[in-house]
């Protein structure tokens, strides 16, 4: 009995409680807690694609932006390069100013346009409207070569390389007087007698011999010596002193107005 009487009363409550909450919750709320999960499985499609297009728009702006922080960091590096080729440039022009001091010529500065490929005969293209053929032209270390055409707005010059070239030269302290002519990459100073030879190291300037090229510019440095079977003489190679396959800016040597017709 004691059983069924707590049975009972266990159903009772429940039942009141069952009863209290029909009450209190509107009918409505029932059918919403019921359907509750099948509404969650619906909605799920479209929050995924909310969230897929919340994900492409994100994606999409992020993209944009990278595209114009990397045409900024761009136009940046550009700007940067502009600025180390100028302040090269500057470096070249001034350096120009300690060579281009010769009495007896105006010095000006010419751009160089381009170079040929041509070892033997190596030529460049400079931008010079009032340049003259046999105008010489250096650049901040030495001597360069002469213009060999000019016309309007520009100069064909001949470097001291080309081997139909050839440069009175002397070395510095000394008596010594030779011809310095181009041999592929290198230069050649010949009619030097071997017991006064040079030593590897040495630089050759003008000698101003002939009245061609100005004095005293720096022309080859000597690379090697040897004496020449069965004669006096040696044979010296050397290398230009002036590097002007990397020079933006050369000077080229006009002579003043009293000297030319």
């Amino acid at each position: 009995m004691k059983r069924l009487d707590f049975g009972w009363t266990t159903l009772m409550v429940l039942a009141l409680v069952f009863l209290v909450l029909v009450y209190r919750v509107p009918a409505a709320s029932w059918v919403t807690l019921g359907l509750g999960p099948v509404l969650e499985v619906l909605h799920a499609p479209v929050r995924w694609m909310q969230d897929a297009s919340l994900w492409f728009e994100e994606r999409q702006q992020l993209q944009q932006e990278y595209a114009v922080l990397k045409q900024r960091l761009e136009q940046q590096a550009a700007i940067i390069q502009r600025t180390h080729s100028l302040e090269e440039e500057n470096r070249q022009l001034k350096a120009l100013l300690g060579i281009a001091n010769i009495e007896g010529f105006n010095w000006q500065a010419t751009k160089v346009l381009g170079r040929s490929p041509d070892t033997m005969s190596q030529r460049l293209l400079v931008q010079a409207p009032h340049a003259r053929i046999d105008d010489v032209v250096v650049s901040s270390e030495g001597l360069v070569g002469l213009v060999v055409e000019a016309r309007e707005g520009y100069a064909v010059v001949r470097t001291i390389l080309d081997a139909s070239l050839s440069v009175p030269v002397t070395l510095p302290g000394s008596h010594l007087a030779g011809l310095v002519r181009g041999q592929g990459n290198e230069l050649v100073i010949d009619f030097l007698p071997w017991d006064e030879a040079p030593k590897v190291g040495d630089v050759f300037v003008t000698s101003g011999a002939g009245g061609l090229f100005p004095p005293g510019i720096p022309v080859a440095r000597v690379l090697r010596v040897d004496p020449v079977p069965g004669t006096m003489y040696a044979h010296v190679q050397g290398s230009p002193v002036a590097h002007w396959q990397k020079a933006n800016w050369l000077a080229i040597a006009d002579r003043r107005a009293i000297d030319r017709p």
